[in-house]
């Protein structure tokens, strides 16, 4: 970690100035050092992240998740099974910003722990569905990216020409795209909105009554309207 836990923590007074912090803990995420992530405990019982980026790429990604989380209306929220973070504030630090959100409590599966049958697999399912089921006219009205199933499509054969331009995609690879591209039937689907930047980091998990359920979803920085496949493609 680029910065001390307190460093982090100390930024918290300026969105809770009242707020004393009584413990700190890392927070250890997915995320392969590209964000400095700690956990405090106020004295109030609340828990909340402080998250700075440790790369510019990093940073853009922080500063997209801030603005869907901003962009999740009451209403919005309300339509949803489960808790998505609350954006609490953004902090300048001297070198970047510090994102305050909400902390969300649950336990995580990696895609190949997964159980076959009942129990996480229809528990991530039915966040997806969801997810893809919140009103397309909110994303746009949020200023979000749309994408039509054509647009997706123009995406996905650009895309497909940068890697055969590198000349590491195999051969059998870059034919078996053109060939899935050149497939009108596969392009025929409904964009919905999509989260667009999951993984198995993202699905905060709790068991009610021994059933496994989704209670809190994480990455919103790259929500979008577009194919809803993407949010499939890390399982």
């Amino acid at each position: 970690m680029a910065r001390t836990l307190f460093t982090l923590a100390a930024a918290v007074s300026a969105v809770a100035p009242d707020a004393d912090i009584v413990a700190v803990a890392p927070l250890t995420e997915n995320s392969t050092g590209r964000v400095d992530a700690v956990q405090a405990t106020l004295d109030t019982g609340a828990q909340v992240v402080i998250r700075v980026a440790t790369d510019p790429e990093a940073g853009d990604d922080l500063r997209a998740d801030a603005r869907a989380l901003r962009a999740l209306t009451p209403g919005v929220r309300a339509l949803l099974p489960y808790s998505a973070p609350e954006l609490l504030g953004e902090v300048p630090l001297a070198d970047d910003t510090a994102v305050i959100t909400s902390f969300i409590a649950g336990y995580r599966v990696d895609p190949g722990e997964v159980p076959a049958g009942p129990g996480v697999a229809p528990a991530l399912a039915e966040a997806l569905a969801a997810t893809h089921a919140l009103p397309v006219s909110w994303a746009r009205e949020a200023g979000l990216v749309v994408r039509s199933a054509e647009q997706v499509r123009d995406e996905a054969s650009r895309l497909v020409d940068r890697a055969e331009h590198t000349k590491r995609m195999p051969r059998a690879l870059v034919s078996r795209w053109r060939r899935a591209i050149a497939d009108d039937d596969l392009w025929r689907f409904e964009p919905t909105v999509v989260l667009g930047g999951a993984s198995s980091s993202s699905f905060f998990l709790d068991d009610h009554g021994g059933v496994p359920t989704v209670v809190g979803v994480v990455d919103w920085h790259a929500v979008a309207v577009g194919d809803p496949a993407v949010d499939l493609q890390w399982l």
